[in-house]
């Protein structure tokens, strides 16, 4: 094999890594998103304040 051989497959391999972790990111971000829209993010912030 020559280097050229080499670098194709490593080449070859990379790419297949990236076909195969977009539609990850993609469905995970978008369940991520879901998420964070349906939350409820209306917590009520209640302050104790001491009087003297």
């Amino acid at each position: 094999m020559t280097l050229s051989d080499v670098t194709l497959i490593g080449k070859k391999v990379l790419v297949g890594i990236a076909v195969t972790l977009v539609p990850f990111i993609i469905i995970f971000g978008g369940l991520w998103l879901t998420q964070k829209l349906l939350t409820n993010h209306n917590k009520v912030k209640t302050t104790n304040y001491q009087t003297k």
